[in-house]
């Protein structure tokens, strides 16, 4: 799998996360039905912090993702919380009739350091929709492998 990353919030915004896959966490092995972890790097950019944790995303993870910024990608649908890297990384969506959708990010690890970040993002469709996009692209590399 060639390196893929998927951004949520817009590339230039002071608030934003960003995902970078770099490939299979164990490539040596496949797992059936899309339960591949993938070795992933998250960057967080909020306000004048800038910090990046290294986890295993589970590629099921990333596709319900993918399916659920379907669901919002005009702005309106259900709030929805996931929980991914066993609680690593949770997002949570609030979508608004009349305005973006918001995105409350919570980072956190206690490998070296307990570091616990939290942050809001602000998703405006073309947002949501390039994410999209991105996703769009795992999901295609996943179906070749």
């Amino acid at each position: 799998m060639m390196p893929l990353s998927m951004t949520l919030g817009e590339e230039q915004a002071r608030s934003r996360l960003v995902v970078q896959i770099e490939g299979y966490e164990h490539p040596e092995r496949a797992e059936p039905a899309d339960l591949d972890l993938l070795r992933c790097r998250i960057t967080a950019h909020a306000g004048g912090v800038e910090a990046a944790f290294d986890m295993a995303l589970g590629l099921w993870e990333l596709l319900e993702l993918s399916d659920y910024l379907s669901e919002i990608v005009s702005g309106n649908g259900p709030s929805r919380h996931f929980t991914l890297a066993g609680g690593l990384l949770s997002l949570a969506f609030a979508p608004t009739r009349r305005g973006p959708v918001l995105c409350a990010v919570m980072l956190k690890t206690i490998d070296a350091a307990h570091v616990r970040l939290e942050f809001l993002v602000t998703l405006e469709p073309q947002d949501i929709g390039r994410a999209r996009m991105q996703l769009a692209r795992l999901r295609a590399a996943a179906q070749k492998n």
